[in-house]
């Protein structure tokens, strides 16, 4: 995966693999790519920061649905400090901001 953030025009772009476009779908600022057998290769966010350098907080559940990962994943990631949250009752929340640093 690669991950390539220009601050001159706030873009963000991820690269899940090394596939050739074939078709794009933008929709609220987010590019969705595609090869040809409609396997997702990477994302695009325009105005990145707006979207993640906001306060506001995800669950676990968002976080794992936004990454594409399991929860046991995120799981093993906050026992091993990787990742910021903040522990309201027995249920865990992130910032936008400290999901996008993971990545990157």
């Amino acid at each position: 995966m690669k991950v390539h953030h220009d601050e001159s025009i706030d873009y963000l772009s991820i690269d899940f693999t090394d596939g050739i476009e074939a078709k794009t779908v933008y929709e609220d600022g987010i590019i969705v790519r595609y090869d040809k057998n409609d396997h997702v290769i990477g994302i695009d966010i325009t105005d990145s920061m707006k979207l993640f350098a906001t306060s506001d907080l995800m669950t676990l559940q968002q976080v794992c649905d936004f990454l594409g990962v399991s929860e046991s994943t995120i799981r093993r990631k906050i026992r091993a400090n990787k990742i910021k949250y903040i522990k309201e009752g027995n249920q865990y929340r992130f910032r936008k901001s400290d999901v996008i640093s993971l990545v990157a």
